[in-house]
């Protein structure tokens, strides 16, 4: 459980609206071949949301809701938990369901009884600033740009808060050949969905799915991977081992209003 996630907004990106990352790395099973799009709408809901999921699961681990908040998770390290409070994609759940912005989820991250540690990327539609919130069972503490990198040790960004797929801190080498640093300031000012691709393709990150959000126009798109009956990412008998990860996969573009619509 890897997993990278990273938020550009402001001069990072062209239109200086928000560009969120989520990329899900698990390895070849239980979920290699089972991710699809579930898209949760009606009149009894708070708001309608989307989410990259898996059949018959109910909880959250990837997603955005309508003029709501977009989540990136990413797997806590070694922070202790317990099973005692409530399940962390319940929690992930209930940030797309009810939340509005990126304040109202912090805060309901902080208010209920938290169990496993995960890194939390929320970012807004309201203000189209992202923030990365260490969850664990002793607190919840919300990092913005300019706080992450005491968490990460890894370089300052204007106006882009990330965390890579390695466990943290995981020390900015230069020397390091798929740093997450070096795709990010490489494409500084002109972070988009298309170059968002590169950029996780270039940090090798995101084998079972791959969700990035266009908070300004409006858009989603997606990658799924593919694993082979041995649970590899590649044909039986290839050579190349990454060639079905999600990160080297077509993506699929959605419009949200055509998913909040039933389009």
């Amino acid at each position: 459980m890897a997993c990278t996630a990273f938020g550009a907004w402001g001069p990072a990106t062209p239109s200086g609206k928000l560009i969120q990352n989520r990329a899900l790395d698990f390895g070849g099973g239980p979920f290699g071949n089972y991710s699809v799009v579930s898209v949760y709408r009606g009149e009894d809901l708070e708001r309608a949301f989307m989410t990259l999921t898996f059949p018959g699961f109910v909880g959250v681990i990837t997603g955005i809701s309508q003029n709501g908040v977009g989540i990136s998770e990413k797997f806590g390290d070694d922070h202790p938990g317990a099973y005692d409070g409530e399940p962390d994609v319940f929690v992930l759940r209930d940030l797309l369901q009810l939340s509005k912005n990126r304040v109202e989820a912090e805060a309901h991250m902080t208010s209920v009884k938290r169990t496993w540690a995960m890194y939390v990327g929320v970012g807004d539609f309201e203000t189209q600033i992202m923030d990365i919130t260490m969850y664990q069972q002793a607190s919840a503490i919300a990092y913005t740009d300019v706080t992450m990198p005491s968490v990460t040790s890894q370089p300052y960004l204007d106006s882009v808060v990330y965390v890579d797929k390695h466990s943290q801190p995981s020390n900015y080498d230069p020397s390091q050949s798929d740093a997450l640093y070096t795709p990010l300031s490489d494409f500084y000012g002109q972070i988009t969905l298309d170059t968002a691709r590169t950029v996780i393709q270039y940090h090798g990150t995101g084998d079972v799915h791959i969700a990035q959000y266009d908070f300004g126009s409006n858009q989603v798109q997606v990658a799924i991977g593919k694993i082979n009956e041995k649970g590899e990412y590649r044909p039986v008998g290839g050579t190349d081992e990454d060639v079905w990860k999600a990160y080297n996969r077509p993506f699929v573009r959605f419009s949200l209003d055509d998913l909040w619509n039933g389009k």
